[in-house]
């Protein structure tokens, strides 16, 4: 571990994104230092979602519980600010995170080879395609799809890690706190109605 990382770039790290197993200085500062970078985090208002298992850990605003609530409203201190920010992902980014998410769920249930799952670009664009079926424009989807890709990049939901034959990307574990299983059927039940509902949520850092 590279003694010139410390516990400060993980924490503006956090606040810019996942961090991954891979990120070996990082990850290793991150387990040196754990109680004092999400002793941190609750000082703000967050808490750090780690899971060692799958390798990634990120950031989330902790949940209030009514008894904090009623402390908030018995107090003279006021509550805390949000810090991130709920950002809500249209028709399409929702089914996109549910093929991803599933896609993932049969990979580790059919115990394919290899660690990872990697999708090409063409891959996702065709697997999207269906939902698109009022725009003939093929150009226009195109152009579309590969925006909510990179969207998905920024996320962390997606890594690029091959930029020949246009693009290979590997589907991040981190989808699984993002959408558990049990939200993964009920958002699955709101695209099969269309839900005026359907749209999910994510936090991202506050700006």
């Amino acid at each position: 571990m590279n003694p010139a990382i410390t516990h400060r770039h993980v924490i503006v790290r956090l606040l810019n994104g996942p961090i991954y197993q891979e990120d070996l200085d990082l990850w290793g500062r991150l387990g040196a230092e754990w109680e004092h970078i999400k002793n941190h985090f609750i000082e703000m208002g967050l808490e750090v979602a780690r899971d060692d298992t799958a390798g990634y850990a990120f950031i989330r605003q902790a949940e209030e519980t009514n008894e904090e609530i009623e402390e908030w409203e018995d107090s003279a201190s006021a509550p805390l600010p949000r810090v991130l920010r709920r950002t809500r992902l249209t028709y399409h980014q929702t089914i996109f995170m549910v093929i991803l998410r599933e896609e993932l769920l049969r990979f580790e249930q059919d115990q394919e080879e290899g660690d990872h799952l990697y999708r090409s670009a063409l891959d996702l664009r065709e697997v999207m395609l269906p939902y698109y079926p009022e725009m003939h424009d093929e150009k226009k989807v195109h152009r579309q799809i590969s925006g909510m890709i990179s969207k998905f990049e920024e996320w962390g939901i997606l890594k690029r890690v091959r930029d020949k034959d246009g693009g290979l990307y590997r589907v991040e574990r981190i989808i699984k706190a993002k959408l558990p299983p049990e939200k993964l059927a009920e958002v699955k039940d709101q695209i099969k109605r269309r839900s005026p509902d359907l749209e999910e949520e994510m936090e991202e850092e506050d700006v």
